[in-house]
């Protein structure tokens, strides 16, 4: 039995919409990130943070810092959390400075830039106060215009599990 091309270009079509919706790892565009992507380079991946700085200080608001990558399980999984609980979880995110990080695994080392001054990923947590051991993804730091850690958060794979204690870690209740 043949199928004619045009039969199936449809569920095709629909097919690739759909998953591509799924095996994306960023924060979803309803909550209204501030995208950073790393500018192109062979030996580091430069994450500029000035801008999230600036507009923390302009709307007096902490700045939630998450890093993501496009090659992470996890941070699709986060992706899916986010879709799946937006209603709930906007209201949260909408009491920040969200700062979509959006990178991948492999590749050169990552730098953090704030203002005139770049840092390695020691330093910045060094900076911030961030004690977790390593780098992890996905991470979130939950800062303050001056670059200070308003509380530790955790990092990995298993830290959205609900939307109760997502929203505690951020509102720090």
């Amino acid at each position: 039995m043949r199928f004619p091309l045009l039969t199936l270009l449809p569920t095709v079509l629909l097919s690739l919409g759909v998953f591509s919706q799924v095996a994306r790892a960023e924060i979803p565009d309803e909550f209204q990130p501030l995208v950073v992507r790393p500018a192109f380079g062979f030996s580091e991946r430069l994450v500029d943070l000035t801008p999230a700085f600036e507009m923390s200080k302009q709307v007096n608001k902490p700045i939630l810092v998450y890093l993501g990558a496009a090659d992470c399980p996890p941070c699709k999984d986060y992706t899916l959390f986010l879709m799946r609980n937006k209603d709930d979880m906007k209201a949260a995110l909408g009491n920040v400075v969200l700062v979509d990080i959006r990178t991948w695994l492999k590749g050169p080392k990552l730098s953090f830039k704030i203002y005139d001054k770049a840092y390695t990923v020691a330093e910045f947590k060094a900076r911030i106060g961030d004690s977790n051991k390593g780098l992890y993804y996905p991470s979130w730091w939950l800062i303050t215009a001056d670059g200070k850690q308003l509380r530790q958060l955790p990092q990995g794979s298993t830290n959205f599990t609900s939307v109760e204690s997502h929203i505690r870690l951020i509102k720090g209740s």
